[in-house]
């Protein structure tokens, strides 16, 4: 199985200007745990994860209240450089990445470009489903019994 038969698309994404507390909503409303950082052409700059919204926004119970901080952009908060994989990577590789990096979601880029992204919600899903090849999930999506049957 390969990573464009699970992979989620078209991908929600932020750009670098976008003020954290306003990735934090969308992630929350969307039920992500990451959303990719992309420039105009949809190159990844990074991704913005729960734990970067999170981290140094709670304070100790008790601790003084620091002055009002400006709503960081994405850009400040951000895991630059994530690791990315292919459309046609095989399942079981971005499944081995996300486990070796400890990390939920893993951006589907071709030619540098978003094209997707997999989640671990997205392999559960296949595991739910008992789907283990390809053909599985293209007679799923398709109702036909393999891609080869559909170009005849």
């Amino acid at each position: 199985m390969k990573a464009r038969d699970v992979m989620s698309a078209p991908v929600i994404t932020l750009r670098p200007d976008t003020p954290a507390r306003a990735a934090a909503a969308l992630l929350v409303s969307h039920g992500f745990t990451a959303a990719p950082v992309v420039d105009a052409e949809r190159r990844i700059t990074g991704i913005a994860t729960e734990a970067d919204l999170v981290r140094d926004r709670i304070r100790p119970e008790g601790w003084p209240r620091a002055a009002e901080r400006p709503d960081p952009p994405v850009e400040r908060v951000m895991t630059p450089v994530p690791v990315t994989m292919r459309p046609e990577d095989d399942l079981a590789d971005v499944v081995s990445l996300m486990l070796e990096e400890q990390v939920r979601s893993v951006p589907i880029v071709e030619d540098g470009v978003l094209v997707g992204i997999v989640s671990r919600r997205d392999v559960l899903r296949v595991v739910a489903r008992g789907e283990l090849t390809s053909e599985d999930v293209w007679r799923r999506r398709t109702g036909v019994g393999s891609p080869q049957h559909a170009e005849s």
